[in-house]
């Protein structure tokens, strides 16, 4: 009998023990949790109204849309963009990457857009591209930023 009540305080212990270090553990890794801090977002102020923004289809290439941007003005230096379309059900898009179009001292400007991907010369065309969303973000010649956004039927 004092070897079962033995076995039984050891084993009381041990759950105790291991009881004690599962809460320690969960308690420590409710600490442990990233904060996420919030991230302001810059300022983009709306465009001027005297830049025209156009999309057209272009009359030389298949699949390939042309962004006709006027009346800079010699006002900006910098033109990101990025056209959102869907194609058989799925979203795909086009960007002008890491580095935007530079403006500096131009009044307008063309970009030519193919709507599909393209690898070694051998171009796959998105179908079924009826919509397209246009986001521009221009800079100014002192850093400040504006933005442009329209949806386009095709």
């Amino acid at each position: 009998m004092p070897k079962k009540s033995l076995l039984f305080g050891l084993l009381t212990a041990l759950v105790v023990i291991t009881g004690v270090v599962v809460v320690k553990s969960i308690s420590r890794s409710r600490e442990a949790q990233t904060v996420v801090e919030e991230v302001p977002k810059e300022d983009v102020a709306p465009m001027d109204t005297s830049v025209s923004v156009q999309l057209v289809k272009s009359k030389i290439r298949a699949n390939t849309v042309v962004v006709e941007v006027s009346g800079m003005a010699g006002k900006y230096t910098s033109v990101a963009y990025e056209l959102t379309y869907e194609s058989q059900g799925l979203i795909k898009g086009v960007n002008s990457g890491s580095k935007p179009i530079d403006v500096s001292g131009k009044d307008a400007f063309e970009r030519e857009v193919y709507l599909g991907t393209c690898s070694k010369n051998d171009c796959k065309p998105d179908l079924g591209v009826k919509k397209i969303s246009v986001t521009l973000e221009f800079t100014d010649t002192s850093g400040k930023k504006s933005q442009f956004s329209k949806d386009y039927e095709l």
